[in-house]
């Protein structure tokens, strides 16, 4: 595993040998940012961020800042090994314990929860992820294939992709139009 772009192109990355933490595939990472190029670039949150690969690609890449949040330990110590000599901040919490107004706006936030909670997930953290984004930005929940994610409030599914087993599901923040 390594980063595929920008001003640390090259850098490996350590990986837990516990299995539960299922990086983002390079492949499937190079995907994603060739998609969020049309997006405005900003600041940027990885939510569940296992060894911080999404976030580090997203500094090296020229987004700011970068914070990434993961509560589990072997995860955890992967990802400040790897952000060594970067700007990325890392945060160790539970996102489900973040509060509303965690983060000011994001122009990206990037979530890959467990692929076997990450609908019920979805339904909890949806609303207040939405309040974490910037009005132009957009919102990237990675599932693994074949999970469906219901409608939420405020948040419009503009495409989903995918790459090998995983799923990225673009959502952008609308406002209900309403008539007076």
């Amino acid at each position: 595993m390594r980063i595929i772009a920008g001003c640390i192109k090259g850098r490996s990355l350590q990986a837990p040998a516990d299995l539960r933490v299922r990086p983002t595939a390079d492949r499937a990472r190079e995907a994603l940012f060739s998609i969020l190029q049309r997006w405005p670039q900003g600041p940027f949150l990885d939510l569940f961020a296992g060894t911080g690969a999404v976030a580090l690609e997203a500094w090296s890449r020229g987004y700011g800042p970068v914070a990434c949040v993961e509560r589990e330990p072997a995860a955890l110590a992967c990802v400040k090994v790897n952000a060594r000599g970067t700007g990325l901040r890392v945060l160790a919490k539970d996102v489900l314990r973040l509060p509303r107004d965690a983060f000011p706006p994001q122009a990206v936030v990037f979530a890959d929860p467990p692929y076997e909670a990450g609908a019920q997930l979805w339904q909890t953290l949806a609303p207040r992820i939405r309040d974490w984004l910037d009005a132009d930005g957009v919102l990237v929940w990675e599932t693994g294939h074949p999970t469906e994610l219901p409608a939420a409030e405020g948040l419009e599914l503009v495409e989903s992709r995918r790459y090998g087993a995983a799923v990225f599901h673009l959502f952008r923040r609308f406002w209900p139009v309403t008539l007076a």
